[in-house]
């Protein structure tokens, strides 16, 4: 036999076991009932749950009507109203003798961890109804506003869009300081499937909608695989291809969580690149903007930031060792930055990170995290609404008492 037959042979033979590997092994993996990821299509919808649904405007945003149990991080029956909020259900129209205050923001606000009477939306319905300067003469209505995943770019744009329907006397903006100025930069945030605003010619602010074109293989590459970019026949019928796209993605999720976390330790620390000093500028921007706009419609403005988890830990110790690990300085930088930005733009800021890292550390407790979930971390938990809701009141009920309202009944 010539050595061009035997390399032939060789070769064949080398295929041919190939291929019965691959035939051995997509049957072995059917019957074994291991599945894997299925390729992106052309079209996805970008809704982080069940209960959300993709966006034009706003890149996701609360499914009208949807309703069902929560049980990833806490535990609650989440009821999403026809008008696509996590609330009741709210006329547009005020009804007379009323006090509205809506209320925007992320995750925390939209607070799908916790039943809706626990919400510190809920519980500052309540309170401020008793409030001296309310109780008597006007009903109050809290209208829940957020969504999770939210930046202040797409709360603008919700002020926009929905927010002026319901004619508020109040606007509170709820500002996490654990992701919202990584969200409002596209150098920063991971996924691109989201409005933001940039700077035009003159140095304007505008929005950028280019994530109505964008791809779904694009959008974050952090959530896809090389196995995305090969041909959709060939995915959708290989479980092989399927599973080797579930351990990169699963590999990927884990490097996304380290990145992130790495990432997000620069929110407590003066920016030092220009990614980082053109999000702060934004963000600041952005904020002033919503607060202009609150003020044209004759509504008061109140920004509320929302402690990181690490800033309100009951351990002493650990932010020590936190701050000392990640070179911090001022474990309240960003509070105190914004701040000032509101006595250099004449409006409130109610921090309560500081407030909060006092009671948890006096009495030993956790305002965020759940015990299905990694405790004293993540989003509030109930005693968590509840400082909040008493923090807020108080700040709108010394305003209320010091300022008359104007009466903005249509």
């Amino acid at each position: 036999m010539s050595k061009l037959k035997t390399l032939g042979v060789n070769l064949a033979l080398t295929l041919g076991g190939l291929l019965m590997g691959v035939v051995i092994g997509e049957i072995g993996l059917r019957v074994a009932g291991v599945e894997g990821y299925p390729k992106i299509g052309d079209f996805v919808d970008s809704a982080p749950t069940g209960f959300h649904t993709s966006d034009q405007n706003l890149g996701w945003k609360l499914k009208p009507g949807a309703s069902g149990e929560w049980k990833g991080e806490g535990e609650s029956f989440v009821q999403v109203n026809s008008q696509g909020l996590r609330d009741r259900e709210h006329t547009k129209a005020k009804p007379p003798n009323t006090l509205r205050v809506a209320v925007l923001g992320d995750s925390f606000t939209e607070a799908i961890h916790v039943p809706i009477e626990q919400t510190f939306w809920s519980k500052l319905e309540r309170k401020l109804g008793n409030c001296e300067a309310v109780k008597g003469r006007k009903n109050v209505e809290v209208i829940n506003f957020g969504v999770q995943g939210y930046g202040t770019a797409q709360e603008l744009i919700m002020l926009r869009k929905k927010v002026w329907d319901y004619n508020p006397d109040i606007v509170v903006l709820a500002f996490f300081i654990g992701n919202d100025i990584i969200n409002n930069s596209p150098k920063l945030e991971y996924d691109r499937y989201r409005p933001f605003f940039v700077r035009d010619a003159s140095g304007k602010l505008v929005a950028d909608m280019s994530f109505r074109n964008l791809p779904p293989i694009d959008r974050n590459e952090k959530a896809v695989s090389f196995v995305d970019r090969l041909p959709s026949f060939l995915v959708n019928n290989s479980r092989i291809l399927q599973v080797i796209k579930k351990v990169e993605v699963d590999r990927k999720k884990q490097e996304l969580s380290k990145d992130f976390t790495a990432l997000s330790t620069y929110n407590f620390k003066k920016p030092q690149d220009a990614a980082w000093q053109e999000a702060w500028r934004v963000t600041e921007d952005l904020i002033v903007t919503v607060r202009n706009e609150v003020v044209q419609k004759k509504a008061d403005f109140l920004l509320v930031t929302i402690g990181d988890p690490m800033q309100v830990e009951r351990n002493g110790q650990m932010r020590k060792n936190f701050m000392r690990k990640n070179k911090i300085q001022d474990l309240f930088y960003p509070d105190r930055r914004l701040e000032k930005l509101g006595a250099r733009e004449g409006f409130r800021v109610l921090n309560l990170a500081e407030q909060f890292q006092g009671y948890t550390e006096k009495y030993q407790v956790c305002a965020h995290g759940f015990d299905n979930s990694v405790p004293c971390r993540g989003h509030w938990n109930e005693l968590g609404h509840r400082l909040a809701s008493i923090m807020i009141n108080r700040n709108l009920c010394e305003n209320l008492k010091q300022s008359q309202l104007p009466d903005k009944q249509p």
